[in-house]
């Protein structure tokens, strides 16, 4: 009897792990479900926001022919009866193997009237405002990527408006020296308003007050201050941790339910250098594939293997900064800014729906990805493979 993979969410590690599972398991069924029917190209939100609607890509344009696709919003996870409740037709879909990554879209409210450009759904609705009457002073919580490229994004397209940023750490605190100068001489430069290593007390109609008394008012403000996973997740019962991720062992099962695999946002390897974003989501996507191939196959089982080589920032849509690093994250003092940063900043964002789409059309596996151990400490990730029959499965 062919296996029967459930695969809950069809963004980038979702659709890379459909795609590369069906041609290395060539009996087995593969359902992907989404409740949406176009893909999501998360890593350019901070330019939809500013520019307005891009165009998107159905999901099927980037699935093999093999892998079923389902419409629908999953609405109930039960790893114990190893079967999922979605809303169409309200049916239940028993699994054999199930793949989880349903990515992270919700935020930590600091109040009720935030935007936030973490979903699709939050990005419309910040269309949708600003529609309504014009932006003339954002102010955005939060320094980390999402920050810095909306703030920068939105100077670029509107040089007139009141850009301020604010965090509690200081700005670009995982960056280097290097990094760190370059962007405070761009945030200078562009009229951008920083306050960091500040906390905030409280916001109170359209004014943030902060501790150290100085005020800051907004007509806009959006929260970028970190990603929270589906609550559905801990609904369900699965071990989480205060963002709602999943707690998984090195081979990205659930660590309770040893036929449950979660990739990408949802997903979280304990003491690990693994952190949410495209960089692991893909390469997340890609192991799981290959890991299930080899359960299914009798085949040895090799823990998952990632480490880092940098991070992109796009400033605007000409300049841009990156950030060489050692495997485990940690910048090295050599960057790589201005135009020549844009550029590879543009060529790493389409190298992931380039890769998506080589991964559909080619017979072989494409995607590869740099392997390192990725737990802190370098030693708690088995190094000899398993074999199948040594799994408690």
């Amino acid at each position: 009897m062919k296996p029967k993979i459930l695969i809950l969410g069809a963004g980038y590690a979702g659709i890379m792990a459909a795609n590369r599972l069906d041609k290395q398991v060539r009996d087995a069924e593969i359902i992907l479900i989404s409740e949406s029917s176009e893909f999501k190209e998360r890593i350019r939100y901070h330019e939809t926001a500013a520019v307005g609607q891009k165009k998107e890509i159905p999901i099927k344009n980037l699935l093999r022919t093999r892998v079923n696709f389902l419409k629908t919003k999953v609405t109930g996870i039960y790893p114990n009866e190893k079967s999922i409740k979605v809303e169409f037709n309200n049916q239940n879909l028993n699994y054999d193997y199930l793949v989880i990554a349903l990515g992270s879209s919700d935020i930590r409210q600091i109040q009720t009237k935030e935007n936030s450009i973490q979903s699709k759904d939050a990005v419309l609705e910040f269309l949708k405002q600003k529609e309504k009457s014009i932006i003339q002073n954002l102010c955005i919580i939060g320094g980390g990527l999402t920050g810095l490229e909306l703030a920068t994004e939105w100077k670029y397209f509107f040089p007139q408006s009141m850009v301020t940023l604010i965090d509690r750490n200081e700005l670009g605190a995982s960056f280097s020296k290097k990094a760190k100068e370059y962007f405070q001489t761009y945030m200078l430069e562009n009229k951008i308003k920083i306050f960091d290593r500040t906390q905030i007390k409280k916001i109170e109609g359209n004014e943030i007050e902060f501790e150290n008394q100085t005020k800051q008012t907004y007509d806009c403000i959006v929260n970028c201050t970190g990603f929270q996973s589906s609550s559905l997740l801990k609904e369900s019962g699965f071990q989480t941790n205060d963002k709602n991720q999943i707690f998984v062992d090195p081979f990205l099962r659930s660590i309770e339910h040893p036929d449950v695999f979660v990739a990408g946002d949802s997903a979280y390897l304990e003491n690990s250098i693994l952190r949410m974003g495209c960089v692991t989501a893909l390469p997340m996507g890609s192991y799981i594939a290959d890991h299930l191939a080899n359960r299914i196959n009798g085949k040895n089982l090799y823990p998952f293997s990632f480490q880092f080589v940098g991070r992109c920032v796009s400033l605007g849509r000409e300049d841009g900064l990156i950030q060489l690093t050692h495997g485990d994250d940690k910048p090295k003092e050599c960057i790589i800014k201005g135009k020549w940063g844009a550029r590879v900043k543009e060529l790493v964002n389409r190298f992931t729906i380039f890769s998506l789409l080589m991964e559909k059309h080619l017979p072989f596996r494409f995607y590869f990805w740099p392997k390192g151990n990725p737990i802190l400490g370098g030693n708690k990730v088995p190094s000899n493979p398993m074999k199948v029959g040594d799994l408690f499965v």
